[in-house]
Order: C-alpha cells, then structure tokens, then sequence
C-alpha cells in the first residue's frame, strides 16, 4: 500500500485511471476537473455503484454506503468531493475495525435471506442464527416476473442478485443454500454473478448446499452452516 501526504491509505489494488482518480480525491486543494464518470469507475472498482430514480446513486465500499445525486455537470464541485473524500475515509476506519462476519444465504428464485451466523463459542449449544440486512438491501426485495414462457423461466433480473450481493458485501466466509433444481436454481445464477461482478466477494464463498427451503427451519439452517463452516477458520 501506498500512503498518501495526507496519510490516507490507498487500497493496493486500485492501479492506472482509478487510482489517480482516488489521489484527486484526496489532493489538496481540491481537483477542478474531477469528471463523475471516473468517479463512479472508481466506486465499480472498490465496490458498486447502483443507480436510482432522480438521478441518485449508491455508492457501496465494504458494509458502508453514500447515497448523492449525479452532479449537474460532468466535473465534481469541492463539496462533493469533500463528502466523497470523508465517506472513503470514515469506510476504511470502519472496515479496519468491524469482525468478520459468517454469513448465509437462503435463496430461491423468489426471494433471499441472509442470516449471520455465530459459531465462535466451542459450546453449540451457544451457536446462534439471526436475521442479517443491516442497510436493507432486501427489504421487499424480489424477483421480476415469475412467469414461465413455454416451459422457460423469464430471463434474470440482475439487479436482484445486486442487492444480495451488497448485503454480503461484509461476509468474510458465506455459504449459499438453494433449491438445487438443476441449471434453474437461483443459488447457482447468484455464484456465477459474484464470479463475474463481485471477485472479492465470490472469494469468501466457502461453501454451496441444498436443502427443501419449503420445509427447512432455521435450527436446520444453522446446522446447515455451521457444518459447512467446520474447519474453514
């Protein structure tokens, strides 16, 4: 890594454009000419970038986000880019010190559902399962037109796997369960999307399993996990 004059930290796998985008955003005085498509690069780069009504956008780095509006011109403003520049840094403060997390998700074509899970006492019956959304990435989250056409499901919705992969974002070791109905099960579109959009993320994926979702309980579910999770420390 390097460290800038400002002692801000560059993350050691931003390179070329983006990270002389990232040195703008920390030069003092301000950059007069830091354009909104480098920035949103960028952000793609560290994390996601998702586009709202109105012009808004989601910037997410790890588990923190910032929601602004695209700028009027095609070049940033020095308030926007001191709320950039205090987002990035207040992220990389609390990424240093938040624990990392075990994470499962339940999912089918319909909905998700992401639990934390928490195995660290030797005592299992100690190990607990709890809901975890902390930005509401899923709430009311589902998938778009259930229809089948001649047989077919429709096509994807990608933004439906964006979402869950923005609340996996602070999963340090994730296990995926699904339906495991062949090439159609949503499981398996949401492994191959975070192989294509979300490396780091796909990374922490330690395990895959099946279950029937239609009847599995959660104390099932925490089994599930906690055996998957056995000795990937």
């Amino acid at each position: 890594m390097t460290i800038m004059a400002n002692d801000q930290t560059m993350p050691a796998s931003l390179s070329g454009a983006d990270q002389r985008t990232y040195e703008a955003l920390f030069r003092h005085p301000s950059s007069h000419n830091l354009k909104w498509r480098d920035v949103v690069h960028l952000f793609e780069t560290l994390g996601s970038v998702t586009e709202k009504p109105n012009h808004e956008y989601v910037l997410l780095v790890g588990a923190a986000q910032h929601v602004m509006r695209r700028p009027h011109s095609k070049d940033l403003d020095a308030s926007e880019i001191a709320d950039l520049r205090h987002f990035l840094a207040a992220g990389a403060t609390a990424a240093a010190r938040a624990p990392g997390l075990d994470l499962l998700v339940v999912m089918d074509h319909h909905e998700a559902r992401v639990f934390e899970i928490d195995v660290a006492s030797p005592d299992e019956t100690k190990h607990v399962i709890r809901p975890y959304d902390p930005h509401h990435f899923l709430h009311h989250l589902t998938h778009k037109d259930q229809a089948r056409e001649r047989g077919q499901r429709a096509p994807e919705d990608a933004t439906f796997y964006e979402r869950i992969a923005q609340a996996l974002a602070q999963g340090q070791r994730i296990v995926v369960i699904g339906r495991g109905t062949g090439t159609s099960d949503a499981a398996d579109h949401l492994v191959a999307y975070l192989a294509a959009h979300h490396r780091e993320i796909s990374a922490r994926v330690v395990g895959e399993m099946t279950a029937d979702l239609s009847h599995v309980t959660e104390p099932q579910l925490l089994a599930l996990g906690r055996e998957r999770l056995a000795g990937r420390a």
